[in-house]
């Protein structure tokens, strides 16, 4: 099985990139092969909405590709899900966003969980989105922010799991939540040191993602004409 990995911002480094295959990897059975790219075009990184505008156009025609050339499902590494309706019309096979599969996930482990963001300007965007979505509006305590840019999130390990820490004891002790998610997943692999010294469950989008696309495909659960009519470009829209 071959699963494609799609980032939506274009300054990915190749050694990033291949880190993110080992780290995924690692939760995926022995046959499954995980391949991480980025889109060529479009934002460097994903900040607001205009930059979700840019990126999710490439984001389907790199699909696309992923899909002629053999790939068995495909993952957007971003918790805001970026153009995944679109994406759905023009493959037919399975497209997991980690933002709505995280969501589920949340649903059946938590009473009340805390979404974690890298910058407090992201807050009032993910809010909005989230409360799009039942199980937010049933169970999302917070939105909080660790306040370090998106660069820094990536290259400064050691800076971002203390923020990560500090931000997750105030969720706790101050809206009660036992659940938190990793709102960004350039936050990925903090989950376990979390759960050793907090009282909470850590979802992960970036692992429950690729883990839940494996799935898909073993059990053919995947999107169908009937809610995601194959898109036929009547509208002459560049490709």
């Amino acid at each position: 099985m071959k699963i494609k990995v799609i980032m939506t911002d274009k300054a990915m480094r190749r050694e990033t990139m291949n880190a993110r295959e080992e780290m995924l990897g690692a939760v995926l059975s022995p046959d499954t092969v995980v391949s991480v790219d980025c889109i060529k075009k479009g934002p460097d990184e994903l900040d607001c909405h205009t930059d979700e505008a840019f990126a999710a156009a490439e984001l389907v025609k790199e699909s696309i590709k992923a899909e002629k050339t053999g790939f068995d499902a495909i993952v957007i590494y971003c918790f805001s899900d970026v153009g995944i309706d679109a994406i759905r019309e023009n493959v037919r096979i399975p497209v997991i966003g980690p933002g709505e599969t995280s969501l589920a996930a949340a649903s059946m482990l938590c009473n009340r969980f805390t979404v974690l963001t890298s910058e407090s300007r992201n807050i009032s965007r993910t809010y909005r989105r989230l409360m799009k979505n039942g199980i937010a509006r049933e169970k999302m305590a917070s939105v909080r922010a660790l306040d370090i840019p998106i660069g820094e999130l990536r290259s400064n390990p050691g800076v971002t799991e203390k923020h990560v820490k500090e931000i997750c004891k105030k969720a706790v002790e101050e809206d009660c939540s036992d659940g938190i998610i990793l709102g960004c997943l350039s936050m990925a692999g903090y989950g376990k040191q979390l759960e050793s010294e907090l009282p909470v469950k850590v979802i992960d989008p970036a692992f429950v993602a690729v883990a839940y696309a494996e799935m898909c495909v073993r059990t053919n659960l995947v999107h169908i004409t009937a809610s995601y009519p194959v898109f036929e470009n009547n509208s002459h829209v560049e490709m």
